[in-house]
């Protein structure tokens, strides 16, 4: 554990923290209080007052472009942003000019880097998306541009120490899951021919290019370094008839297969059980993947490992009455979190408001208990390191 406890005045406010899972070389136990090694208070740094009330990145969805995000950029640093600029217009007549605030500290919370980044914040009625970071390669920070009046996005890539790297104006489909690699599609199609490339590397260099033919019926895909995965899907439009197509049918059987793809164009799948869908999380370094399976009478499902020639692997996952998705993981999976909320159409059935919070759960892939698993708000941030040792929150409350 790190010495290293910043007390904050005023109350127990948890701005950013910083929390162990090793203890003297066993995992955390769900059921001890968790002690941060690390607290910083962001309020002395320039944030909003209010940032954290339960309607202050909603309130004005759909017009206003925010951020709020904590990103490892390796195991020893941690980037925390957040828009200074208001979330909303002061008036109907004025809009609003965006400013980012982004800070890198070590594991001992000290301050390394910080930057304030002006950005096109205002989408004058139109509807835009949330501000997006995201961990970028080689220990770099993704932070996502949206010019809506420019009608385009890019990426800004940071260092370390917050420098520019490099700005790439187009739109960025995913990262891979391992070396968190770009990948940029030339235009968009749902079936067809497409061309993709990857960039890997600080500065960022194209270390692959796929000319890729989606067939009729391609669902969720996902790049790799060095191969990609995609979900084929046919549906039952006539009895005992599966057929090919892009669009999804309420109410058909459907008949699922996960494909891996490699660059010599060699291949291998896994059929799903019948009628269940999933959705790829990623491509790990031994050729498996890493996936959520949709289950009969689970909102849940399953977290899963595909391995070539092998059994499908079912990892520890949250209860079936949630949901989640992984959020941050290893890149071998041996540690992967999620932040699981209650199911809003049990909430409606049961005529009560679901609750501002869920819970951040950290599993480890060889215990069927979670190692973390807290009363986390629906607001907060948090993100597992990559050798899954720690994990950094941005949040708040008393």
């Amino acid at each position: 554990m790190y010495k290293f406890l910043r007390s904050l005045s005023g109350g127990t406010a948890k701005v950013i923290i910083f929390v162990s899972l090793l203890i003297g070389g066993s995992v955390a136990q769900t059921n001890r209080e968790e002690v941060p090694d690390v607290r910083i208070d962001l309020y002395t740094h320039g944030l909003p007052k209010g940032f954290f009330r339960t309607d202050a990145d909603t309130k004005c969805a759909g017009q206003i472009i925010g951020y709020r995000f904590v990103v490892w950029l390796g195991n020893e640093r941690v980037a925390v942003g957040f828009n200074t600029s208001p979330n909303c217009r002061v008036s109907r007549n004025r809009k609003v000019n965006g400013s980012a605030r982004v800070f890198v500290f070590d594991v001992q919370g000290n301050l390394k880097a910080s930057r304030d980044l002006p950005y096109e914040a205002d989408g004058d009625g139109i509807v835009v998306a949330d501000g997006q970071a995201a961990a970028g390669p080689g220990g770099t920070l993704i932070f996502g541009i949206q010019e809506v009046h420019k009608s385009k996005s890019g990426v800004l890539l940071l260092d370390g120490n917050l420098k520019d790297v490099a700005r790439i104006d187009r739109f960025l489909e995913q990262t891979t899951f391992v070396h968190h690699a770009l990948v940029f599609q030339d235009g968009f199609t749902l079936s067809g021919s497409r061309t993709y490339s990857i960039l890997d590397g600080v500065p960022p260099l194209e270390t692959a290019r796929w000319q890729q033919d989606w067939p009729v019926g391609a669902m969720d895909r996902k790049f790799g370094e060095q191969a990609l995965a995609f979900m084929l899907c046919q549906q039952e439009l006539t009895p005992n008839v599966y057929t090919s197509s892009n669009v999804v049918y309420a109410g058909a059987k459907r008949r699922c297969t996960m494909t891996v793809q490699l660059a010599d164009r060699t291949a291998w799948n896994a059929a799903l059980e019948e009628n269940a869908t999933a959705s790829i999380v990623g491509l790990l370094a031994d050729g498996s993947v890493a996936g959520q399976v949709e289950v009969k009478g689970s909102k849940a499902g399953q977290a899963v490992i595909w391995k070539k020639d092998q059994s499908t692997e079912i990892l520890p996952w949250i209860a079936r009455n949630a949901r989640g998705a992984v959020q941050s993981a290893t890149p071998n999976m041996s540690r992967y979190a999620t932040f699981a909320t209650e199911d809003g159409e049990l909430c409606e059935n049961l005529e009560r408001l679901c609750s501002d919070n869920g819970r951040w759960v950290v599993f480890d892939r060889k215990s069927q208990t979670p190692i973390v698993d807290r009363v986390f708000p629906k607001n907060g941030r948090a993100a597992l390191s990559p050798d899954g040792q720690r994990y950094a929150s941005f949040e708040a409350g008393e």
